[in-house]
């Protein structure tokens, strides 16, 4: 994994459902098949409402 949801208080802002489901689990896992590699992201890092800082998730693995 290469990041992970923190164990207890995730709500930053907004509403959250289900936090007891999210914490402790993966927000990036990378796994080799074949020759290749997939990387699973579990934020939407192509949102509109997401931060700028978010787009280096997105571009970063589409030109790596």
């Amino acid at each position: 994994m290469v990041a992970t949801y923190a164990d207890r208080d995730l709500l930053q802002s907004g509403w959250l459902v289900g936090e007891d489901t999210l914490a402790k689990h993966g927000v990036a896992v990378v796994a080799h098949v074949g020759s290749g590699r997939i990387v699973l992201l579990g934020i939407h890092v192509q949102h509109r409402a997401q931060t700028y800082g978010t787009f280096k998730l997105l571009f970063n693995n589409l030109i790596g």
